[in-house]
């Protein structure tokens, strides 16, 4: 149970108590388990969650006796998830991540079966990576492409894998599903996804998956640079700036991994 303070509501705390861990749960839980999750005596927590179905904030199940959130505390949840935007809570961890790593962060979303740049932050070295808003990579041969496939689940990546033309950008772009579907295991277990020189000669990225509270990629967020400046040793250390950046973006807008998401497991 989160910890009272002087000055707080100790009825409106401990409701709001219950209702964290039974949304935070995964599943229902009964009377006794909510009172040893809040750390509340069970006739506190009977009165509580009474009020709390009045509400419809919670629901319980009359067989098991199991509660579970009620119309009232989705209809709060889906507000917040309608009213956020995520872009703009996003952009000061971009700001973060191009004074940490000095190149050029994006951020993309998924378009049909390209990634839509939508968000920048430019790098302030003369030579450097700039994508226009607006503009769009190919999802087999850039970093927040793959990041976006890996993030999705098998059923929508499978689809969209197998739709995809595989045009060739330069001699390192994939050129068919068998090495994109390898290299995507990999972003799996790393968090990130490469792109050395597959869409543009002479140009490197890593990028990694932003997810919501259900666990889709709403967008990624992208490091490039020159290869001048980016050998494969500061590539991969880019590599794990952008997989933390990424986390920390999931869980500042709520969101949650998908259970493939081994990276973050």
């Amino acid at each position: 149970m989160l910890k009272e303070s002087n000055g707080q509501s100790k009825t409106l705390f401990r409701g709001l108590s219950i209702l964290t861990v039974c949304a935070s749960s995964g599943r229902a839980l009964n009377l006794v388990e909510i009172a040893e999750l809040t750390q509340l005596a069970p006739s506190t927590v009977h009165r509580l969650l009474t009020t709390l179905q009045a509400l419809d904030f919670l629901a319980v199940d009359p067989e098991t006796g199991r509660w579970t959130i009620g119309v009232a505390g989705f209809r709060m949840g889906n507000a917040f998830v309608q009213s956020r935007d995520y872009t703009t809570q996003i952009r000061p961890l971009m700001i973060e991540l191009s004074e940490a790593t000095g190149e050029t962060v994006n951020l993309a979303i998924l378009s049909g079966a390209r990634a839509l740049f939508v968000s920048q932050i430019e790098s302030r070295n003369m030579m450097r990576m700039v994508a226009p808003l607006g503009s769009v990579t190919p999802l087999h041969a850039s970093g927040a492409g793959k990041a976006l496939l890996a993030g999705l689940s098998d059923e929508e990546r499978n689809l969209l894998i197998d739709s995809l033309d595989y045009l060739k950008f330069t001699t390192k772009t994939h050129r068919g599903l068998r090495t994109l579907k390898r290299e995507i295991a990999e972003v799996l277990m790393l968090g990130c996804a490469f792109d050395r020189e597959e869409h543009v000669a002479g140009m490197q990225c890593v990028a990694a998956p932003v997810f919501n509270e259900v666990g889709h990629p709403i967008c990624t967020l992208s490091v490039s640079g020159p290869l001048v400046r980016i050998s494969e040793q500061v590539l991969r250390k880019h590599g794990e700036a952008v997989r933390v950046m990424g986390q920390r973006a999931t869980e500042l807008i709520g969101g949650q991994p998908p259970r493939h998401w081994i990276a973050y497991a």
